[in-house]
């Protein structure tokens, strides 16, 4: 978790993206969908992505900017007080639109199917679908109370993944990966972050 800057504080901005950053600013993180390590540089930013990992949101003024992957150079524009997830698959970068999410009353729970197959999020006895059905490479979310939740994904081909159980904090983001591996698709959720300061 990181601190609340002086400035933020002064200004009384309190949403997730707030938080970390000028007003105003656009967001962009990666997912590493390769079996590698990835270096990615932004401006002043510098992170590294284990195989399978999404990295902190960046942050930056919008306008045009040229991301690096492993010293390959990516050019964007990126639109104010947008927010975008961009999945990195060794050769390009696709773009997924999140949400500006600022509610200091619910949670968002974003999924990213990142498999060849349909996938829906659901509670883990498949009563209630949260998210989906989403296609192949689509994404979608859902602004759900602070609860302690337990959540599979359901694949079409009948598989199911449970997920971790979680306390959803109000005011927070959270993305679940639907990623495939050697040993087939995978699924997990976890808590996204704004990166601090360079």
């Amino acid at each position: 978790m990181w601190s609340l800057p002086t400035w933020a504080a002064q200004e009384g901005n309190e949403g997730l993206y707030e938080m970390a950053a000028p007003p105003d600013s656009a967001f962009v993180r990666v997912v590493n969908l390769t079996s590698g390590q990835l270096e990615l540089a932004m401006d002043e930013w510098r992170q590294s992505l284990a195989p399978g990992r999404a990295g902190d949101y960046l942050y930056r003024p919008g306008g045009d900017a040229q991301l690096q992957v492993n010293g390959q150079p990516f050019a964007f524009s990126f639109a104010a007080r947008s927010v975008q997830t961009l999945a990195y698959d060794g050769e390009r970068l696709t773009a997924f639109e999140d949400t500006y999410f600022n509610s200091r009353l619910k949670a968002l729970v974003v999924m990213y199917n990142l498999v060849a197959q349909g996938a829906s999020l659901q509670t883990a006895n498949g009563a209630v679908t949260v998210i989906g059905p989403l296609a192949a490479s689509e994404s979608a979310d859902r602004e759900i109370n602070g609860v302690k939740v337990a959540l599979r994904v359901s694949l079409d081909d009948g598989a199911s993944l449970p997920l971790d159980e979680a306390v959803l904090q109000r005011g927070r983001v959270y993305s679940v990966w639907v990623v495939a591996d050697e040993s087939g698709p995978q699924a997990r959720l976890e808590e996204a972050n704004v990166a601090t300061m360079p």
